[in-house]
């Protein structure tokens, strides 16, 4: 079974040093989900007008700032709920942002304006299904379509040149996981869909 904790430790151990470092300086994590956020525009922006090399490295730093903000938190003792509920809020609009802009590079497919509604909403559901699992007293189950994973997936798909397929392969994989988190939830309290 998928472990993200177990994801989240090795991350963790792997940046430490770093995280150190931006504890001496006086940094918080929020400022780190910002600076996240703000090269993740940029680097939209870049893409935008072609300059690959530089959306490559900015979105990179943009996607290392969203992963490394809660590592940090809990690393420097810093987890605040006002803290969580940023970095989440954030993290969405930053992926809606990423979503919008390859829209608008591909808005010659008419497909990929399908995909994309499927992403946003898939995405959305994500966060949604957690909060109701979370609400009830129940661990949600975590999958290979996360809030991480889809960043490591962003990259991998731009070193390919392939965004519009890192759209439908998250507007696939996003959507089958709520349906999965619905079934599963419906065995956890006794109850079938």
């Amino acid at each position: 079974m998928y472990d993200k904790d177990v994801l989240r430790k090795k991350f963790s151990d792997f940046v430490g040093p770093f995280i150190d470092f931006l504890d001496k300086f006086g940094l918080k994590p929020i400022h780190v989900t910002l600076m996240g956020l703000v090269f993740t525009v940029v680097a939209c922006y870049t893409y935008y007008l072609g300059n690959y090399i530089a959306t490559f490295f900015l979105m990179t730093i943009g996607k290392g700032c969203d992963v490394l903000d809660g590592a940090f938190a809990r690393r420097s003792n810093q987890v605040t709920l006002l803290g969580a509920f940023l970095d989440s809020i954030l993290d969405r609009y930053g992926e809606f942002v990423i979503v919008g802009t390859i829209l608008f590079v591909y808005r010659e497919s008419i497909y990929l304006y399908y995909f994309s509604f499927l992403v946003f909403l898939g995405i959305s559901q994500m966060s949604y299904t957690r909060a109701l699992y979370e609400k009830n007293g129940l661990h949600c189950p975590g999958n290979p379509f996360e809030y991480f994973e889809r960043g490591l997936l962003l990259v991998t798909f731009f070193l390919l040149d392939r965004l519009d397929i890192w759209l439908v392969v998250v507007a696939v994989g996003t959507n089958f996981y709520v349906v999965q988190r619905m079934f599963r939830f419906g065995k956890l309290v006794g109850q079938q869909p």
